[in-house]
């Protein structure tokens, strides 16, 4: 019984409800299916991401975690420095700050203001800050940061002129910066130096010190700065960086990779705000700061040629500027190479200090330069006689930086004229079709297929030898001679020298356009008019190379101006020596053209074709060149525009240096004449730097000789230097508060007349009639050639009388007296 109950117990269990629907086996096995199958594509795409994640793209992706994870910090190496050939530095790199500010940060900008609102979601009160700035405030931050900034020694701030443009725009710009109080960023000033930024930080350190006055968020950024100390001055030749400080021109450009050096790098772990932490397993790459160069460029030389050179280019209004070069005949190394004007490398882009010269330059030069109108279809408008308009409005801007940055030397061409002619000389010698006796008539006029060509002032020559005819540029002379050598054999001279060529002097941008006729393509009139320089187009700098290879035996040589590459130690990398390309002329050529270089200069006593750029003393060979520029148009009398250059070599005999000069289109009233523009400035220049240079003299002792000095008030002070140059005195322009260029002598000392010894120093005066008086010192008991080392720094002239060797026992002007500059003080040793 109790059995039987306990089995329908069980049953009644077991039984569902009668109202439950069992549920189908069919559901149950789909409803497994597809949750097993959600499981498995659930488990496939985790599987899939991993993979995709730790696998395919795993290196990716660990990259991504460790960007995030580690701040990886540059460490900017040192750009080198560039020093010239007596250890000057001419381009360096200074630490500098950018200063920055944190608007949003700094409530001392700004008052903060609660305001209430209703959430129109949810109806519930929000409260939110909004901040309004504090002019006041403002004003007085800017004030104090624009003094600071203005004042280049963040301490002298009351000398800052608070009316002036430079004040009112800095802090313009301050002020406007610091009330972006929105702003998380906002750059206040750039590269300022060390004694500014510890000043603004001292500020704001103490301000931010004082209670109620708010909290101003101002940081410095450390960057560097290139300087040129020297600023508007061989900057054709060291160029300038760009905004990254990456080499934009010149010496910069050419030898980027040298100065840059390699950058370095610090890694390490940093935090969610993306600020480095404290990590002992921090790696540093340190920077290999950047090697120097050493140039053959000397300072002393390039001041002197670039002082002449702007005097010549004012006084003969050069109209697309000029060019000069002092090189090293036997090895290419340049001591001197200037184009002017030019700029600041400091500011390159400033083109305001010329702008009055640029734009008459581009004005007189359309073709080169002109901007011209243009109808709306693009075509150009025209005026009755169909010639383009230009555009008074144009924008000539890009033009004048471009021309200002151009190294004249190296980038434009132009027609060498009668200084080519030294090359015909040296072809004809060297292929023996000329000896220094072959002479050739000159009858004023000569004809050459369908053309006839006369000399300069249509003179006629007559019967000379090839030195003769070097010194009177008698172009019908070289004409013949250039038929004798023949088209082939000039071709293959011209190419040898270097013409056809690129020097392969170490600085960018040196033109690869050449223009010349072939021996293919050179006919009779081509050959004749090549004879004089009036055909080929060149550059100065190959004139240069082959007028060198003319008078150093016959080698043509690389120029260069970077002597030595040198590390932060000093240690030489690298050693720029000469590069011999090929021998051209033969020893015995090479000291024929010396010859009839220095027969052209003469010794000053006769007013040959070079002899302005004679100076007593020196042996000096040179050539001038005044070439018509057939490419340009005609100036306004009708007459070609010239170029006018005049190149020299010295000693002579056995030549060490070039000096070169190029006026391009000079504007001189009373001459076109190379001999007579650009003679003088090579003359005024051999003046300073061969003694400089301790260049040999010609060995005639000139000490017991005097000399009369010239009457030269009224002459322009560089060409009365020139009379003085060929007389074997001295010259000294004292300086004057007005402007010495082209300005004529007013007072001279010593005085017209005077009987002087050879070598006195005349000290001529552009600005007044009395001269200045200097102190005597005292020379009792020093020996003679102190006692003339100390006159000479005080401005005086001396002669010494009795025992040169022995100490001085008198002097003709007592100590402390007061004497014009120059005056003449006899010293008695014994």
């Amino acid at each position: 019984m109790n059995q039987e109950n306990n089995r329908r117990r069980r049953n009644y269990m077991l039984r569902r409800e009668p109202d439950a629907t069992p549920i189908p086996r069919r559901t149950r096995t789909i409803g497994m299916a597809v949750s097993i199958g959600a499981v498995a594509l659930a488990t496939l795409i985790v599987v899939g991401s991993l993979y995709n994640i730790q696998i395919r793209n795993g290196e990716m992706f660990t990259r991504y975690a460790s960007d995030q994870q580690l701040l990886d910090t540059t460490i900017q190496a040192t750009r080198g420095e560039i020093y010239d050939a007596t250890g000057k530095v001419l381009a360096s790199t200074s630490v500098v700050w950018d200063i920055w500010c944190d608007p949003s940060y700094s409530s001392a900008l700004y008052d903060s203001q609660t305001i209430t609102s209703t959430d129109p979601e949810t109806g519930e009160e929000v409260e939110s800050t909004a901040h309004n700035l504090n002019a006041a405030a403002c004003a007085e931050i800017s004030r104090e940061l624009t003094l600071r900034l203005l004042s280049g020694d963040g301490v002298s701030l009351d000398k800052v002129d608070t009316t002036s443009d430079a004040y009112v725009a800095q802090y313009e710009k301050i002020y406007n910066a610091l009330s972006k109080i929105d702003s998380s960023y906002q750059v206040l000033a750039e590269k300022v130096n060390n004694a500014v930024k510890e000043s603004i930080e001292s500020y704001v350190s103490d301000r931010n010190a004082k209670k109620g006055t708010g909290r101003l968020s101002i940081s410095s950024s450390r960057t560097y700065q290139r300087n040129y100390p020297y600023g508007a001055f061989a900057a054709s030749v060291l160029g300038f960086t760009n905004a990254d400080g990456e080499g934009f021109y010149g010496l910069e450009k050419s030898y980027n990779d040298v100065l840059a050096g390699t950058d370095g790098r610090t890694v390490t772990i940093r935090n969610a705000r993306g600020n480095a932490i404290a990590d002992s397993g921090a790696v540093t790459y340190d920077a290999k700061d950047g090697n120097s160069l050493i140039l053959t460029l000397d300072s002393t030389i390039q001041e002197v040629v670039e002082r002449y050179l702007n005097e010549a280019i004012a006084a003969n209004t050069v109209e697309n500027r000029g060019c000069a070069i002092v090189m090293d005949v036997k090895t290419g190394g340049i001591l001197a190479m200037a184009s002017k004007p030019d700029f600041d490398p400091n500011n390159p882009n400033d083109y305001t200090a010329n702008q009055a010269y640029l734009e008459e330059l581009v004005r007189a030069e359309p073709e080169l330069y002109g901007i011209y109108l243009k109808n709306e279809d693009g075509s150009y408008v025209t005026d009755e006689e169909g010639n383009k308009i230009l555009d008074p409005e144009a924008d000539y801007s890009g033009y004048f930086r471009d021309i200002m940055w151009k190294n004249k030397n190296i980038t434009e061409l132009y027609y060498p004229g009668s200084v080519f002619k030294v090359i015909t000389a040296a072809m004809g010698l060297d292929s023996g079709n000329a000896t220094y006796n072959t002479t050739f008539n000159c009858s004023g006029a000569y004809a050459v297929a369908k053309e006839t060509y006369h000399c300069a002032g249509r003179h006629s020559h007559g019967v000379q030898n090839l030195a003769l005819a070097l010194q009177n540029s008698c172009n019908i002379y070289f004409i013949q001679l250039g038929q004798r050598i023949g088209v082939q054999s000039f071709y293959q001279y011209f190419k040898a020298f270097g013409f056809t060529e690129q020097t392969g002097v170490d600085l960018p941008n040196e033109t690869a356009y050449m223009q010349y006729y072939t021996d293919k393509n050179m006919g009779e009139v081509e050959l004749a008019s090549s004879a004089f320089g009036q055909s080929m187009a060149v550059t100065p700098l190959q004139v240069c190379t082959a007028i060198a290879a003319s008078v150093n035996g016959g080698y043509l040589v690389t120029p260069h101006v970077v002597d030595q590459i040198v590390d932060a130690n000093g240690n030489v990398v690298e050693q720029i020596g000469a590069n011999v390309r090929r021998q051209v002329i033969s020893e015995s050529a090479s000291e024929t053209i010396r010859q009839i270089m220095e027969y052209e200069v003469g010794d000053g006593t006769t007013q040959v074709g070079g002899y302005r750029a004679y100076v007593a003393g020196y042996r000096i060979g040179g050539k001038s060149g005044t070439s018509e520029l057939l490419n340009m148009d005609r100036r306004a009398d009708g007459d070609y525009k010239k170029a006018a250059s005049f190149v020299a070599v010295l000693p002579a005999d056995d030549p060490e240096i070039l000096v070169y000069v190029m006026l391009d289109d000079p504007n001189n009233a009373n001459s076109d004449y190379s001999s007579v523009l650009a003679a003088p400035v090579v003359g005024n220049i051999i003046s300073e730097i061969a003694p400089y240079l301790g260049l040999a003299t010609d060995g005639i002792d000139r000490s017991g000789t005097t000399v009369k000095v010239p009457n030269l008030i009224g002459t322009e002070w560089s060409n009365a230097q020139v009379s003085l140059n060929i007389r074997g005195l001295k010259h000294q322009l004292v300086e004057s508060e007005a402007d010495n260029t082209a300005a004529p002598v007013t007072w001279q000392y010593p005085t017209a007349g005077s009987t002087v010894p050879s070598g006195t120093t005349v000290y001529l005066y552009t600005d007044g009639s009395g001269g200045k008086t200097t102190e005597v010192p005292d020379l009792t008991g020093k020996s003679a050639d102190f006692a003339r080392q100390m006159l000479l720094a005080a401005g005086l002239n001396c002669t010494v009388e009795g025992n040169a060797g022995g100490l001085v026992q008198s002097q003709s002007a007592a100590p402390g007296s007061s004497v014009q500059l120059g005056t003449i003080v006899t010293i008695t040793c014994g």
